[in-house]
C-alpha cells in the first residue's frame, strides 16, 4: 500500500470513530434521566403502580426519558427528598399533596379529615379556585408542580384503622397509642379524638406496633397486606378519614426543559397510570378482607356519621375562631353535605 493509501485510510478510520464518538455523544446528551422517589415497598401496590409509570414513560419516549425508581425512602426521608426536588437532584415524588405545604401552610387543608364521606365530593373540592391556587402558589416559591392532575392516581382507595383491640365506635379511639406522622392537621384531629399521638416514621410502624410503642396505626386499605400491619394489630375498621391522591410532585424546570413530545408523554404516562391505580387499588382493597378473615383478622363496623357529624362540628368551631383558611369550610360542607 502506498504511502498515501495508508494516509487516507487512517483518516478514514479516525473519522469513522470520531463520527462515531459525536453520534454516541449526541445519543448520551439527548436521554434524560428522571430520578423518582417514594415510601413504599417496590412489591406494595403503590410501588407496582410507580414502576408501571416509569415503564410507560420509557415506552412512549421510545428511551428519550428513563424514570428511575427509588423505594422505600432509599435517598433519604421527606425532608431530604423535598430539598431535593427544589433543588432538581430529584425529578419527581408521589405522596400525598398535604406534603407541600412545606411551601404553602394552607395545602394542610387540601385533603380534610372526617369532613368528606366520599371520594367524588373531594375530588370536586380539589378542583376549586382556592385549592389551584395553592398550588400555582408552591410553584411559584419552590419551582414544584404536579405532573397532570395532582389527586388522579389512587392511594387507599379508603381509609382504615388498624389497632390491637376493637374500635367499634369513635369513642373508642380516646385512648389508643396511635401512630402519628408531621401533619398539623392531621395531628389536631387525632387529639380531639383522644388518641395518644406517637410520632413515627412509616418505615418504623411494624417494630414500633411489635414493641408496644404504638398500639394502632391509619391506612390506606391496598396497603394493608403489603405492610403486615395486622400480624401485630389484628383489628381493622374503615373510617374514610379522608381521601387520597397521590401526586407526582416534579421539578418544573426539568418538565419544562424537555422536548414537546416527551412533556406529552410524561402526561399520558400520568393519565395512563392513574387509571391503572384505580383498578389496583380498588380489586386489592376488595380481596383484602376475605385474604384477612382468613388469617383470624376481625373487621369492625364503626358507625360514620356520628364521627363525621362530630367533626363537621369541630370544624365549624375552629372557622367561628379564624383558624381555617378563608372560604375553605363555604367550598367543602356543601360538597360534603354538611
Amino acid at each position: 500500500m502506498t504511502t498515501f493509501s495508508k494516509d487516507w485510510a487512517k483518516r478514514a478510520r479516525t473519522g469513522l470513530l470520531a463520527t462515531t464518538a459525536v453520534a454516541l455523544m449526541a445519543g448520551m446528551a439527548h436521554a434524560e434521566t428522571w430520578r423518582f422517589a417514594h415510601k413504599m415497598p417496590a412489591d406494595s401496590p403503590e410501588g407496582i403502580v410507580f414502576q408501571f409509570f416509569a415503564d410507560r414513560v420509557g415506552e412512549l419516549t421510545e428511551g428519550d426519558v428513563e424514570v428511575q425508581v427509588f423505594p422505600s425512602e432509599q435517598l433519604g426521608k421527606e425532608d431530604a427528598i423535598l430539598e431535593q426536588l427544589e433543588l432538581g437532584t430529584v425529578n419527581l415524588y408521589a405522596e400525598d399533596a398535604f406534603f407541600l405545604q412545606k411551601w404553602v401552610p394552607d395545602i394542610k387543608w387540601i385533603a380534610p379529615h372526617f369532613l368528606f364521606q366520599n371520594r367524588e365530593d373531594w375530588v370536586a373540592f380539589t378542583e376549586t379556585d382556592l385549592v389551584k391556587s395553592w398550588l400555582d402558589e408552591v410553584e411559584e416559591i419552590a419551582g414544584v408542580r404536579p405532573l397532570g392532575n395532582p389527586v388522579a392516581v389512587v392511594r387507599g382507595p379508603y381509609r382504615v384503622l388498624i389497632s390491637k383491640k376493637p374500635v367499634e365506635t369513635y369513642e373508642d379511639i380516646a385512648g389508643l397509642k396511635l401512630r402519628m406522622y408531621p401533619d398539623e392537621l392531621a395531628i389536631s384531629v387525632w387529639q380531639h379524638l383522644g388518641a395518644d399521638l406517637q410520632m413515627l416514621s412509616w418505615t418504623e410502624v411494624y417494630q414500633s406496633l411489635q414493641s408496644g410503642v404504638a398500639d394502632s396505626v391509619t391506612s390506606p386499605a391496598a396497603l394493608v397486606e403489603a405492610m403486615k400491619f395486622y400480624e401485630q394489630a389484628p383489628y381493622i375498621t374503615r373510617t374514610n378519614e379522608f381521601w387520597q391522591g397521590l401526586a407526582f410532585a416534579m421539578n418544573a424546570e426539568a418538565f419544562d426543559a424537555l422536548p414537546e413530545k416527551d412533556q406529552a408523554a410524561l402526561l399520558q404516562a400520568h393519565e395512563e397510570t392513574a387509571a391503572y391505580s384505580l383498578k389496583l387499588m380498588t380489586e386489592n382493597a376488595d380481596a383484602m378482607q376475605g385474604n384477612l378473615e382468613a388469617l383470624g383478622v376481625t373487621f369492625t363496623d364503626m358507625p360514620l356519621e356520628p364521627l363525621f357529624a362530630n367533626m363537621a362540628e369541630w370544624y365549624r368551631q375552629l372557622d367561628a375562631a379564624g383558624d381555617m383558611p378563608e372560604g375553605l369550610l363555604e367550598a367543602a360542607l356543601p360538597a360534603a353535605g354538611n
